[in-house]
């Protein structure tokens, strides 16, 4: 209300409150509406006395309702606690002040609003120093193995007799010169100081003219005669060995397969004549169908075939080279023939350590004979390995093959 004297409120408000702003706005302007920039304060007084969110809601619109009227008042005269009979009328003011506000919520793009809130927890982060990495050599002495088995070289498969995929003579140089590239490419950064190429292991799908494996107790489906494949077989090898040996030393370990004991053996009896004169590659032809090698404090042993139980194996590796055995503290097996993948760990037999057995992927496909002999959950493919002398197998690289085209 305003008087004679100005304006006097019949109500406390609390300050910092609502109605505390409302009281100042109707004081600053005498109960009109405001100029633009006054209503802006108030709005903006009223929502950070409110706690409205700003990163959440926005002002839509508002509106102020301004209202004064006059009333008269009788006012009468006082003497000490006493009332005099003087009377008299007086013309008073009445204000009010309506405040409507209409608030919307901001919608926000998720991924700024996150690198926003990031921005706010960082901008005042102090500046760290990068300490100084010092890098420390922890493998000593490496050397890798390629290991693309069971590439069955002349093996026939039609994709509509298997469902799985086709396979002759030119896929199998195409995805065996894929494994060997790929490997290669894997390999290469670590610089090994050697190179085991892991040959035999039933290269060949046949030992004969007549189609048969070594033991001769199968006629199987054939992509040609021998001597085609032997070609293909041989440019094959001899391309991929010269690949390696353009990253490190080679040296080419025949392990006969229970398919090709003598094709394969002659492949690779061809091979070491076409390289006898190249320094860094040197060939292991031995007729043992069980190798091994010595590699720091690595043994690798090799074969094709594990006959009998697993946990006989790691007793024959120690039995076959117990020189080998005694100054290495990491061995394994690596083995063939199942056309499929995976690891087994074999109980040892003795406490000075037990023997890793890692079967290794087939590359070739499923053909008439496995299909219809239900061995289909093989995934064709070739493996590698990187050894180190201090450590043992510390890599092992799969190159998948079977998902190339069907033709």
């Amino acid at each position: 209300m305003e008087n004679k004297e100005g304006l006097i409120f019949t109500f406390k408000e609390e300050p910092g409150s609502i109605a505390a702003a409302l009281v100042a706005y109707i004081k600053e302007t005498q109960g009109s509406s405001g100029d633009e920039t006054t209503q802006k304060g108030l709005i903006d007084e009223i929502i950070r006395i409110a706690g409205i969110d700003l990163k959440q809601w926005k002002v839509k619109e508002f509106k102020l309702y301004p209202n004064a009227w006059g009333v008269t008042m009788k006012q009468k005269e006082w003497r000490g606690k006493k009332r005099t009979t003087k009377t008299w009328a007086e013309q008073a003011m009445n204000y009010q002040l309506k405040v409507e506000i209409k608030f919307e919520r901001i919608q926000y793009d998720i991924e700024t609003t996150m690198l926003d809130s990031f921005k706010e927890i960082v901008k005042d982060m102090p500046a760290i120093e990068i300490p100084e990495i010092i890098t420390k050599k922890i493998r000593n002495g490496v050397a890798a193995e390629l290991a693309t088995y069971d590439a069955h070289f002349g093996k026939l498969a039609w994709l509509q007799e298997t469902t799985y995929r086709h396979y002759d003579v030119n896929i199998a140089a195409k995805d065996y010169t894929r494994s060997i590239d790929n490997n290669l490419d894997l390999i290469s950064p670590h610089k090994p100081e050697q190179i085991f190429y892991i040959i035999g292991q039933d290269m060949y799908h046949i030992d004969n003219l007549a189609g048969h494996t070594t033991s001769g107790s199968h006629t199987l489906d054939v992509d040609g005669r021998i001597t085609k494949v032997h070609i293909k077989t041989f440019t094959v090898s001899r391309d991929s060995i010269i690949k390696a040996r353009k990253i490190g030393p080679v040296k080419v370990v025949w392990i006969p397969g229970n398919h090709d004991f003598l094709a394969s053996y002659m492949l690779v009896f061809a091979l070491m004549q076409y390289f006898r004169n190249w320094k860094g590659i040197t060939f292991d032809l031995s007729e043992a169908s069980r190798k091994a090698v010595l590699w720091g404090n690595l043994l690798v042993g090799w074969t094709h075939r594990i006959v009998g139980r697993y946990n006989t194996w790691s007793n024959e590796l120690a039995q076959a080279f117990p020189e080998l055995w005694g100054k290495s503290k990491f061995r394994e097996w690596h083995h063939g023939d199942q056309h499929k993948k995976h690891n087994v760990k074999i109980v040892p037999l003795f406490t000075s350590g037990g023997v890793v057995c890692r079967q290794i992927t087939a590359l070739s496909p499923v053909d008439k004979w496995h299909f219809e002999n239900l061995f289909t959950d093989a995934v064709p493919g070739g493996e590698s390995f990187l050894w180190s002398k201090d450590v043992g197998v510390f890599a092992n690289f799969m190159v998948w093959t079977g998902q190339y085209e069907n033709k």
